[in-house]
């Protein structure tokens, strides 16, 4: 434990109160904001259920109503029709209706000149006279209405306000014969909205549909008058978009904020609203948010206090902390080799415990591998090694510990069978006559490690490999791109002149087809290099499969030649979205274990065979077949593991096809072995084709676009004779300057001069090629879009960088009169391309 100082720990304990403070704060905030949703959603189910059960309630008091109307209609009509009205029992026939409904205050009928003429809520010798009344109007002139509801009208004999329900009467004939009209008092529906609990400031609200206060009961807050139509601006928006029912948050008329929720009845069109005020709904919120801040007040005090407490107590006990220093430190020791495997055995070498970290290396419980005897748990090998390794402890003498210091590598067979790499360390346990009890030990898995220690070695392997293989193709591009491009040059003036009847001129015409036919067979080796170079390259491009194996196959010539015949059938197949590089290591690999699967000395009787064809499922087959010697059903399991190997030692390192199947894997692909003892094996590659819009490479074979006469062209290589030979190239159709000095490529610029097209190397030792590019474009970006930059195979890693962020064209040496060409065509169009020669 460290000897912290009394100020490092006050520190510490303020920063620890403060943060556990902070968490408390944090989780009561949390947990108060979401009381206050859940208040707030409490509140809105509420509005909306007390909205429905308003509208269930009213919209069943007018049906009742309604069909009350109906039926006294249509007794009036059947009465009418014998001939008259029966007074008496009709008033009587209109009080059993009226009774029906407790919520009716009178049911009366009139004739058509708007007259009372039946019903008993009206005193003897008072004439009543609706004809005046909107609803009889209405009626009358309307035959074909229904029920009709009235706004909010003051009763002539009560003086209460309260809404007419009409419905008009018929004669037998069909004619007017006055109106049944059922009147409910608007304090009777403001009674039955108390029913409904809104709170102290809530309030329930009936309106006509022309938004009219029919009802509105409240408890506080500034009063209404009947049929006032003013509303809050969100129920005014809610209504103009055609809502028929909507919960909202707004100030009222009343300037009370409240959550409301209305419905519009589908029979008559009025609007039910309920409103639960903030100040109601929330108001038990804020009692337990007051409740939470004090109890959070008190937490922090609280916390203050302990650790006020908690530092006088560290001060007090700091010289005991310091005495068990020494025991946490073997403590903290024995923690960090948890995750090896700690074991004990016996004087009969039976294990009598291993820790549970077993589990995680091999598989077994640490109960199962104390029941199972020890070599169970090591490969054959590792048994004998440490078998004589224990052979010696016959001349040890008492209380020695031979092996303190002595690492046994060996093999942990795990529980499911495989092969586990593992490092053991272990002491002897002595009693005191010197007898030997038994041993304790660690074991280290260190599968891993080994793992990656054998991949660096095959990376730095190829890093070298690929680093000479770049360092000769940029050593060779060079030279060959003038041999090459003066060779050329040469011919194509050779072929103008009429050499048909000069021997000599014929001969050297053919001697300089041939040497040319040797250039191109040097840059195809070449570029095979080239691909090797960018081995650490992972970009995935468009590949070409039958290229790299034509390439797998021309490095693997020399090995296959003494031991089979090879035979190739490559099917037509679409590019694979992959590293060119990453596809040769697997196709050299495969290659190279079917040449190795087959004894040298009788070529004609053996054969490999290497294929390329379209799958049914449509992706690319790339399969490697030989007549070797097969493997065995033991052994097929296994041969995608890392370091299994069938090779003797110092042969094969085990990884090589477990990089493979790796590999295939990462781009997506699978590979698969079909296998015969004594009858050779079959590797297929499966590997998705390339995307249909994916960018490809330039195509060697495309032919040589026309180039317009006279463009103007500067050639800017370090290499005299490079930039010589390309420019005798270009001399015919275009006019070439030639410039092996960059800074005066760059003066000429600067003066005004400009050209169509600048061919820039760019690996250059004074100023390369990027540093061209960036002056240029800070002079003239358009100038700058039409650099083309040449490569001879080695890039660092700026260069790199400089090449995937800029979009100009480059083009790789040797460079051919047709590639020539299309850099001329990209360049001159000066538009981004997909970084390579071919737009």
């Amino acid at each position: 434990m460290p000897a912290w100082s009394s100020s490092r720990a006050a520190g510490a304990l303020v920063v620890a109160v403060a943060i556990i403070d902070l968490l408390a704060v944090l989780l009561v905030g949390s947990s108060v904001e979401a009381s206050r949703l859940h208040n707030r959603e409490r509140a809105t189910a509420a509005t909306q259920n007390l909205a429905a059960a308003l509208e269930q309630y009213l919209d069943g008091v007018f049906e009742k109503v309604g069909l009350t109307l109906l039926t006294v209609a249509d007794e009036y009509e059947r009465e009418s029709a014998g001939g008259r009205v029966d007074g008496p029992a009709f008033d009587d026939f209109l009080a059993r209706q009226r009774g029906r409904i407790p919520q009716l205050h009178a049911l009366d009928t009139f004739d058509a000149d708007g007259v009372l003429a039946h019903g008993r809520d009206t005193p003897p010798g008072i004439v009543t006279d609706v004809s005046d009344r909107d609803y009889f109007r209405r009626l009358r002139a309307e035959p074909g209405l229904g029920v009709v509801v009235s706004r909010p009208i003051v009763g002539r004999l009560t003086d209460r306000p309260q809404l007419v329900l009409a419905r008009a009467l018929r004669h037998a004939d069909g004619t007017f014969a006055g109106v049944a009209v059922a009147s409910v008092l608007l304090e009777d529906l403001a009674r039955a909205f108390d029913g409904y609990d809104v709170g102290a400031r809530g309030v329930i609200v009936l309106r006509d549909p022309d938004l009219g206060v029919v009802v509105r009961r409240q408890s506080s807050g500034a009063s209404i008058a009947l049929g006032d139509r003013t509303v809050s601006p969100e129920l005014q928006a809610l209504l103009r978009d055609g809502h028929r029912s909507a919960t909202y948050s707004g100030v009222a008329v009343d300037g009370i904020e409240r959550t409301f929720t209305f419905r519009r009845m589908p029979r008559t069109g009025h609007l039910v609203i309920v409103g639960l005020a903030f100040d109601d709904y929330l108001a038990a919120w804020r009692r337990s948010t007051l409740l939470a801040t004090t109890v959070l007040a008190a937490f922090g005090l609280l916390t203050a206090a302990a650790a006020w407490l908690t530092l006088r107590a560290w001060r007090r006990h700091q010289a005991a902390v310091q005495d068990l220093a020494e025991q946490e430190t073997r403590f903290r020791l024995l923690a960090e080799s948890a995750t090896d495997v700690i074991w004990m055995v016996d004087a009969a070498r039976r294990l009598t415990y291993v820790s549970p970290a077993v589990q995680r290396l091999a598989g077994w419980t640490p109960e199962e591998a104390c029941r199972v005897r020890w070599p169970r748990l090591l490969s054959p090998p590792s048994i004998e090694r440490i078998r004589s390794a224990l052979a010696r402890l016959g001349a040890v003498a008492p209380h020695a510990q031979p092996f303190a210091d002595a690492l046994i590598e060996h093999e942990v067979v795990a529980k499911d069978g495989r092969r586990v790499q593992a490092e053991s360390r272990f002491s002897l346990l002595w009693s005191a006559g010197g007898q030997v009890l038994g041993a304790i030990g660690v074991t280290r898995d260190v599968t891993e490690r080994r793992e990656m220690q054998a991949r660096v070695q095959v990376a730095e392997r190829m890093a070298s490999l690929g680093t000479m293989a770049a360092g000769v193709a940029h050593e060779v591009n060079n030279p060959l791109t003038y041999v090459y491009g003066n060779v050329a040059f040469a011919l194509e003036r050779l072929r103008s002149v009429d050499a048909r009847r000069e021997a000599p001129l014929v001969e050297a015409l053919q001697a300089l087809r041939e040497a040319l036919a040797g250039a191109d067979r040097v840059r195809h080796i070449v570029r095979d290099l080239k691909a090797f170079s960018r081995a650490e390259d992972d970009r995935l491009e468009p590949v070409d499969v039958v290229r790299v194996v034509e390439g797998c196959l021309k490095m693997t010539g020399t090995l296959t030649a003494g031991r089979a015949q090879v035979i190739v059938r490559f099917g037509p197949v679409p590019r694979v979205l992959a590293s060119e590089a990453r596809i040769g290591q697997v196709m050299l690999n495969l290659i190279v274990n079917a040449a190795h699967a087959i004894p040298e000395g009788d070529p004609g009787a053996n054969r490999i065979e290497v294929s390329t064809a379209l799958a049914a499922d449509g992706r690319v087959e790339v399969a490697v077949a030989d007549t070797g010697t097969g493997i065995a059903p033991d052994v097929l399991p296994r041969i995608f593991d890392p370091f299994f190997t069938t090779k003797g030692v110092g042969e094969g390192t085990g990884l090589g096809l477990s990089i493979c199947h790796g590999i295939v894997k990462a781009l997506g692909g699978e590979i698969h072995v079909e296998t015969e003892v004594g009858r050779g094996s079959r590797f297929r590659v499966l590997l998705p084709p390339a995307p249909a819009g994916a960018a490809a490479g330039p195509d060697e074979a495309s032919a040589r676009p026309a180039v317009p006469p006279r463009r103007r062209v500067l050639v800017l290589d370090d290499d005299p004779l490079v930039a010589r030979a390309i420019g005798r190239t270009l001399s015919r159709d275009c006019t070439v300057d030639v410039s092996t000095d960059p800074a005066q490529a760059l003066r000429r610029l600067h003066s005004g001069e400009r050209w169509d097209v600048i061919l820039c190397d760019l690996m250059m030792p004074e100023l390369a090629g990027m540093d061209v590019h960036a002056s240029v474009q800070e002079l003239d970006p358009g100038q700058a879009a039409r650099i083309v930059f040449m490569t001879g195979g080695a890039f660092t890693a700026r260069a790199r960088e400089f090449l995937e962020r800029v979009p100009n064209a480059r083009v790789e040496k040797p460079l051919d009169p047709a590639t020539l060409a299309r850099v001329l065509e990209a360049g001159c169009r000066a538009a981004p391309g997909d970084g390579t020669a071919d737009p």
